[in-house]
């Protein structure tokens, strides 16, 4: 039988039907093929928990592909309107005639076509108003009177994110507008849509979107700041659609080159000499004005399309450009100098606007791009002595990007485990949160941040206390779980950022509080353990599982070799043995626990719960005063000496409880280490 690897499974050739039939024929009987089976599971889950991983371990890289692909998108889709506007220009010049014939027209001809026109006219009124017969809500749509229907059927809308079903939509397409409505479920008379948004053609950009996963024949539509995906039932449907959206921009691009000429010519002077008596002195132009460049006489329209392509910081170049080139001495008295001074001051309160809204988390923001799709819209800002307001906008960001990060870890196995990659994600996000900030704002700004990233800690802290300080976590789990956080908090301290304080600020009344529930616990357990025992050394049956309890107590402190008799027997009762096992579990990890500032609690629930045995009469066998007499000889002064060892200072209230009942504390050995005499050495 060969033995089972990845170099079978990683071939290019690989049948599993085949592989099966060949490890069948193999394997004699069916427990052998029981343990192929078992190997080809454990195979299985080392291949998993190495792609967890891998994927874990390249979790940043993953963050900065999404980014790139955001980019990608928008390139592609910018991409695919230069082509569509080389495509109608290139159908306009097929179109245009070369000769230029006009046709005469006869009179009957002329009345024909003026009755045909009528006809068309009227079916267009009639057909617009069946439509708002239909449309609950719906504005008047003979308020233009070139308002054409191209084109109307019925889609379901996806979510853009989720790609989950929405509603069902009834949709118009006009040549000047798009309009959306709602189907009405319990609807009354004629009235069967309801009107939600109508959207200008001119604001409209329509992307394919390819098939994937449920969403198949499915299309976006791009109206700033909106954007909405709808799904057809096939794939005609689909090209019916895309077909008359771009039939809509053509109409609407010739519309405004027809205008823009119309205005054109009527702007344009009449050829006269200058001879004419109409032009008087003062009218003939100054030869000592210069020319305003082709460039700076086409800034204002040149901004309007940088902005329409989302182009912001080509934007804000042209701005700066322009203005720096307006009040140079050259153009500084040019009649045309104010006019596009203000249009372009208009221009930068909407691109300031624009930016606003793009960084506000509250329109349409995804955490998919992460912080760095926010860069270029907060430098802009900057520039515009704007700081404050993109200073707040990103950290609005960072706060969802925290949030959406630490969302996404599940609670899958132990609380531990849990409690450590929250730690890693959140730490993670603000050590790029900084990053980012110190990139983009100056120092006296980073008082803002700091005030933010304590924020976002009590957060993750008062999430974190909910889930770990509950009665059903142990005391020891609770110790790990905070000195993970610690630890994770320790080491973005290196990033010049210590949250240290304000983290054990959030922890100090849960630990309080467990401290003291665990110790009332304990108080309440002795007298029942106390009575439950039997007063006799406790049986291990086993030699190993003496070891093991051996190892235990060790692991406390406890030394217990010279209570073991006949290997399996330990010359301690076991309300003993659970009373050591408990205060000094209590001890341990109350000294790990706490901060300096709360010894306090430690001390109070070490004395309470000596003094609660202690206090336990009732119990006169001359074995129960043996174990009275191990606590108070062996148990006691040990606590006592590892308390001051790891402090520095006596417990003092164990101290005066011990000697209460006549407790001696031997003083630590002295050291035979020769010390100097002189300072010389040091």
């Amino acid at each position: 039988m060969s033995d089972i690897n990845m170099e079978k499974f990683a071939v290019p050739d690989f049948i599993p039907e085949r592989y099966v039939k060949e490890l069948a024929r193999s394997c004699v009987g069916g427990e052998e093929l029981q343990q192929q089976k078992e190997k080809i599971q454990s195979l299985s889950e080392e291949t998993a928990n190495a792609l967890k991983k891998n994927v874990y371990e390249n979790y940043m890289q993953f963050i900065e592909t999404a980014t790139e692909i955001s980019h990608l998108e928008t390139e592609m889709y910018k991409l695919s309107h230069l082509l569509s506007d080389q495509r109608t220009v290139l159908t306009t010049l097929s179109q245009a005639s070369i000769l230029g014939n006009d046709n005469s027209l006869s009179r009957e001809s002329l009345d024909k076509h003026d009755l045909e026109a009528e006809k068309v006219e009227e079916e267009r009124r009639n057909k617009l108003n069946s439509i708002m017969e239909k449309v609950d809500g719906c504005v008047n749509l003979l308020d233009v009177a070139e308002r054409t229907l191209l084109h109307e059927g019925d889609l379901l809308e996806i979510d853009a994110e989720e790609n989950t079903a929405l509603q069902r939509m009834h949709v118009y397409l006009f040549n000047d507008c798009l309009m959306l409505t709602s189907w009405i479920s319990n609807r009354r008379g004629p009235m069967r849509y309801k009107f939600q948004i109508n959207y200008p053609i001119s604001t409209v950009a329509v992307v394919n979107v390819r098939d994937l996963g449920t969403v198949k024949q499915a299309f976006k539509v791009l109206a700033f700041p909106d954007t909405r995906v709808f799904q057809c039932n096939s794939l005609t449907i689909k090209k019916d659609w895309l077909d008359k959206f771009e039939i809509a921009r053509k109409m609407h691009i010739e519309k405004e080159s027809s205008k823009l000429k119309k205005i054109e010519n009527q702007e344009k002077p009449k050829p006269e000499m200058l001879e004419s008596p109409s032009l008087s002195v003062e009218e003939i132009p100054s030869p000592d004005i210069t020319p305003l460049p082709d460039w700076l006489s086409d800034a204002s329209e040149e901004l309007d399309v940088l902005i329409v392509e989302r182009h912001f910081q080509k934007t804000y170049d042209l701005m700066m450009s322009a203005q720096k080139t307006l009040n140079t001495e050259e153009f500084k008295n040019h009649p045309q100098r104010t006019d596009i001074l203000k249009k372009i001051d208009q221009k930068q309160k909407l691109l300031t606007e624009i930016l606003l809204k793009e960084l506000d988390v509250t329109h349409n923001w995804s955490p998919r791009g992460g912080l760095r799709s926010s860069r270029h819209p907060v430098q802009i800002l900057n520039k515009f002595n704007m700081t404050s307001q993109s200073c707040q906008l990103f950290l609005d960001i960072c706060s969802h990007t925290v949030k959406a990060h630490v969302k996404g870890v599940q609670l899958d196995g132990s609380i531990l485990t849990y409690v450590r990659q929250v730690g890693d994600v959140f730490f993670c996000s603000l050590s790029d949160a900084l990053t980012e900030f110190i990139v983009l704002f100056p120092k006296n700004k980073i008082s803002a941040f700091i005030v933010w990233a304590s924020m976002q800690l009590r957060i993750l802290m008062s999430q974190i206390v909910k889930q770990i300080f509950t009665p059903q976590c142990a005391l020891q789990s609770l110790l790990e779980c905070v000195q993970s956080l610690r630890d994770q908090c320790l080491l973005f301290c290196e990033f010049g950022l210590d949250l240290r304080f304000q983290m054990n600020s959030c922890l100090t009344s849960p630990i309080n509080k467990a401290l003291r529930e665990y110790k009332e616990k304990i108080v309440d357990t002795i007298r029942v353990k106390l009575a439950d025992d039997k007063w006799t050394p406790v049986n291990m049956q086993t030699k190993s599982g003496a070891n093991k309890l051996l190892l235990q107590m060790e692991e406390l402190g406890f030394n217990l070799t010279k209570n073991v008799i006949n290997e399996t027997w330990i010359d301690l009762s076991s309300s003993t043995i659970w009373f050591m096992q408990s205060v000094m579990t209590v001890q341990n990890v109350g000294l790990k626990i706490v901060t300096p500032d709360m010894m306090d609690v430690v001390d109070e629930c070490i004395f309470a719960i000596f003094n609660a045995r202690l206090a336990a009469t009732g119990y006169d066998s001359s074995y129960a005063q043996k174990n009275l007499k191990y606590l108070l000889d062996t148990v006691m002064p040990l606590m006592i000496r590892k308390y001051k060892d790891i402090v520095g200072y006596d417990n003092e209230k164990l101290v005066s409880l011990g000697e209460k009942f006549g407790v001696k504390i031997a003083p630590p050995k002295k050291s035979n280490i020769a010390k100097y005499t002189s300072n010389e050495y040091l």
